[in-house]
């Protein structure tokens, strides 16, 4: 059994498109989907991570310049 169906791809009216087609090409879509839905999951959870590993980062950094402070207190304290 065949459906006339307007070709999403074209201009032309009354493209017959038969019904496996739009079976395969519905589950395709839904494919792709799952596909695009796992991918925009790894992209936000790379994104927490790099929020984390640089919060991480600049709390080193302080902690790093915290200490070097603390040093030149005591040289300071000696000279």
């Amino acid at each position: 059994m065949e459906i006339i169906q307007q070709c999403p791809n074209c201009n032309s009216q009354g493209e017959i498109m038969s019904t496996e087609r739009l079976i395969l090409e519905t589950k395709l879509v839904r494919q792709l989907n799952v596909v695009i839905k796992r991918l925009n999951d790894e992209v936000d959870m790379l994104t927490k991570q790099k929020k984390f590993l640089q919060s991480k980062l600049k709390q080193e950094k302080g902690d790093k310049d915290e200490k070097s402070n603390v040093g030149s207190l005591r040289e300071e304290v000696r000279g």
